[in-house]
């Protein structure tokens, strides 16, 4: 990514709240992840990524990224009070300002990640195709992304979808599951993209807009081998 798509983005990633996003998804992960390096991308204030270093075990390894300096400082504050205390578990993390699609800024190597995981933040990135490029480029050979994510019968045009993004709401800015999967796999560099742990979901709260009455969605991980 260049310097100039950069600041666009990482101006896109400043006008979204501070505090949280919308998604209404849980924090589904793989079965095992023992020893596995692990990417939680969109970690937020770090909540789902302290899970994971417990799940990978003495011999795994955990980096949060997030585009908010806010939640990284969050993050790295309550993992420091673990250490502190003496949990084995916030020794094997790590967490870093960075946005989806430039992941070289926030020192994420090349083939350096067995999995990556991602919780509904993908809808609202400013370049899906570009953030699924980054999180191929990031994985190792026969890695994979773990993506829980919300998915559109019938995704809104596109001017609407970056509107809704930019204000946090993932429904709003949800893609079917055939255009996410053709662009993970014709353009973004992975072999194959499958759906999994699909239920029915509405937006609820915050969520709830005009434009969205009468629309269906899914709740589903998409499963994207490197």
């Amino acid at each position: 990514m260049g310097e100039l798509e950069l600041r666009h983005a990482e101006a896109h990633y400043a006008e979204m709240p501070r505090d949280g996003y919308s998604g209404r998804c849980e924090m589904l992960l793989p079965e095992d992840l023992r020893g596995m390096r692990v990417l939680d991308l969109g970690c937020r204030n770090g909540k789902g990524a302290y899970k994971l270093a417990d799940r990978v075990g003495p011999d795994g390894f955990v980096l949060g990224v997030d585009p908010s300096a806010a939640c990284v400082a969050r993050a790295e504050a309550t993992a420091a009070a673990a250490r502190a205390e003496g949990a084995a578990w916030a020794e094997r993390l790590a967490f870093a300002r960075g946005c989806f699609e430039g992941l070289r800024a926030a020192g994420v190597e090349d083939a350096s990640f067995d999995v990556v995981i991602v919780n509904s933040v993908l809808n609202l990135a400013w370049d899906l195709e570009g953030a699924l490029r980054e999180t191929a480029r990031v994985l190792a050979p026969d890695g994979f992304l773990y993506h829980a994510g919300v998915f559109a019968d019938e995704p809104l045009p596109t001017a609407a979808m970056q509107a809704f993004a930019c204000a946090g709401n993932v429904f709003g800015a949800a893609r079917s599951q055939a255009e996410f999967a053709r662009i993970a796999v014709d353009r973004a560099g992975f072999s194959l993209c499958s759906f999994e742990r699909e239920r029915p979901v509405e937006p609820d709260g915050t969520d709830i807009a005009e434009e969205l009455i009468g629309r269906s969605f899914t709740a589903a991980v998409a499963c994207a081998r490197r």
